[in-house]
């Protein structure tokens, strides 16, 4: 199954379609990421069952824009706890804020990976907006607030 997500994601990044509002871009042999303008930077990263993957977008708290690290990585450098909720999950550390969901991969297509990602900016950028991250000159009342 993993390798069928990565040929996937890999053919959409090697033939766009003029329909995309957004080139896939890849960053590893697992994880790819779009930015649509204006918004979020969202990635998607296959996990280690074969059969998920997480949608995410991880914004610096700082309001200085969104970033591109992996979001295990983040949540290592922050030494922070992703808890989940339903139907997304906020991970909010000192320096960063992600938003993220896992997502299955049964009958997985090139368009619907896709419409998840672009529907996902829409969720995350709602929910930083709702922390005052991202938005210029606006910082979030509780730095620690968890949904």
């Amino acid at each position: 199954m993993q390798s069928q997500i990565s040929a996937i994601m890999n053919d959409l990044v090697q033939n766009p379609s003029e329909a995309m509002p957004c080139q896939v871009q890849a960053m590893s042999q697992r994880r790819w990421l779009i930015e649509a303008d204006p918004g979020p930077v969202v990635q998607f990263e296959l996990l280690d069952d074969g059969q998920s993957a997480l949608i995410y977008a991880t914004t610096a708290r700082d309001g200085s824009g969104p970033l591109r690290a992996s979001f295990i990585t983040m949540l290592l450098l922050e030494d922070t706890i992703a808890n989940s909720f339903t139907p997304y999950g906020v991970c909010s550390g000192d320096a960063t804020v992600t938003v993220y969901r896992r997502v299955a991969l049964s009958n997985a297509t090139a368009a619907g990976i896709f419409r998840q990602m672009m529907e996902f900016s829409q969720i995350a950028a709602a929910q930083l907006a709702k922390r005052g991250i991202g938005l210029p000159g606006v910082m979030p009342a509780d730095g620690h607030d968890a949904a």
